[in-house]
């Protein structure tokens, strides 16, 4: 029985990662942008309080 649970769980938890990771990776495309543009506009906003 703990076989079968197990055998069932393998599938599962293959699939699971698989799917996270994907949308992990969409996201990551996603936030650069925004993180990128974020970080130019914070850098701009030190340079011109230090000059």
């Amino acid at each position: 029985m703990s076989a079968t649970q197990s055998g069932m769980a393998g599938p599962g938890d293959a699939e699971a990662p698989g799917g996270r990771t994907r949308w992990g990776v969409v996201t990551a495309i996603l936030g650069l942008p925004p993180l990128a543009v974020g970080a130019f506009l914070l850098m701009m906003a030190v340079w011109v309080l230090a000059s």
